[in-house]
């Protein structure tokens, strides 16, 4: 488990190091427009309309998930160094559409391998730990990039540019763990003794996840995140320039910032088992929902330094209704022979089409002031509440789950 916990930590870090400071680092060194930078959005989120369905459905077909992951980890460094050198806004566009073609769809195959590894375990009676004990090693790995950062441009005075290399050395670190893995043997077909969700032997992987995507169970759980990752498109593609140009906050000092809602989100994870039992997967999402919401909206309404601070606490919950939960309940519709695949067909389906729409607008909405994008984006989190609260009736655990649960220990 601890490759793996590290692989979590390793891939979040790039993220880590881009998100905070990625706006600002476009508009400074890159002479982005507040469109491009929507757009840039909108490239990288076109890759993941096809390719994390691709690269899990090459999983679940019995190529080495592992080898996948140095290969796109690899490919990520290369074209991140290739942005780093870039001189023409056309061609850093069209490098971040590679960019999101190879890193994009490592958090889904990420996620596709943890939970075949822990059905590996189930079978075996071996003990594993639960996803979001391991998940928060991500957690944990988007925090560090910010406190490396805040050094080298604070006591350094190193340029906004120093993320590109930050993050490819984590693209690198991810490289070299993913040999560190454990070996997954896929096993086969979900029976319908064992409990949960069965998909039809023999059908292609991808069109069998598509199917429980779009099922009766799933669908409105589908369409409030379509509307919840739209929001946060445009909130985390702006933050950063939200924080600089409107509330006058430091370059330096963003990702520490943002960082502290990242550090409750700890918190919130080490708490998920308690607040599973007592709210449910389903609350755990609505509260997550409501706090994403009601942030956008106060930044926008009372644009000042104690209303960031304020706006961080809601953070881990809103991370957990976005990251963690719809994870753990599309998996419980999973079958073995799709449970790769169903993990890159919502990326796909939920996270590209949301992220594709949701850059472009919110590019187009950012060229009338960056407080007008941030209540589109919250009253958008307000749509996705609705959906959620009033239309999705939530997805009941399998036996496979509560027999794990019950039977093995878990790992911190």
């Amino acid at each position: 488990m601890r490759a793996i916990k590290a692989q979590y930590f390793f891939s979040y870090a790039v993220m880590g190091s881009l998100v905070p400071l990625l706006s600002v680092y476009l508009r400074s060194d890159k002479g982005f427009s507040a469109f491009d930078v929507g757009l840039s959005g909108a490239l990288m989120s076109v890759a993941m309309v096809i390719s994390p369905a691709l690269i899990t459905l090459l999983a679940d077909k019995r190529i080495d998930t592992r080898r996948i992951l140095a290969v796109a980890f690899s490919a990520t460094a290369l074209v991140l160094t290739a942005i780093y050198f870039s001189s023409q806004v056309w061609v850093t566009l069209a490098l971040f559409l590679f960019y999101g073609m190879g890193f994009v769809a490592m958090l889904p195959l990420q996620d596709g391998f943890y939970f075949s590894y822990a059905e590996q375990c189930r079978l075996s009676a071996a003990p594993v730990s639960s996803y979001p004990m391991v998940r928060v090693w991500g957690t944990t790995g988007f925090i560090v990039p910010s406190l490396l950062l805040y050094a080298l441009i604070e006591f350094l005075s190193c340029p906004s540019s120093v993320i590109v290399p930050c993050a490819v050395t984590f693209c690198l670190l991810s490289v070299i763990n993913s040999f560190r893995l454990p070996q997954v043997n896929m096993v086969g077909p979900s029976e319908d003794e064992e409990g949960g969700n069965t998909g039809k032997k023999g059908g292609l992987p991808t069109v069998e996840a598509l199917k429980v995507l779009i099922s009766p169970e799933a669908r409105f759980l589908s369409l409030g995140l379509i509307l919840a990752f739209a929001a946060t498109t445009a909130y985390y593609g702006y933050i950063s320039l939200y924080y600089s140009q409107v509330i006058g906050i430091r370059s330096s000092q963003i990702g520490l910032y943002l960082s502290i809602g990242v550090v409750l989100e700890i918190g919130f994870t080490l708490l998920m088992p308690f607040l599973q039992r007592w709210i449910r997967l389903k609350g755990i999402l609505v509260a997550g929902l409501f706090f994403m919401a009601l942030r956008m909206l106060l930044l926008a309404s009372f644009p000042n330094i104690w209303m960031v601070l304020i706006t961080q606490v809601g953070h881990g919950l809103e991370a957990l209704a976005l990251y963690v939960v719809p994870v753990m309940f599309f998996n419980r519709l999973a079958g073995n022979e799709f449970r790769n695949s169903i993990q890159g067909v919502y990326t796909m389906m939920v996270g590209g089409t949301s992220r594709v729409l949701g850059g472009l607008v919110a590019g187009m909405v950012a060229g009338s002031g960056l407080t007008s994008l941030f209540y589109y984006a919250g009253f958008l989190g307000m749509a996705s509440l609705l959906v959620i609260v009033f239309f999705f009736r939530g997805i009941a655990r399998t036996d496979d789950e509560e027999h794990l649960e019950r039977r093995h220990t878990v790992q911190r």
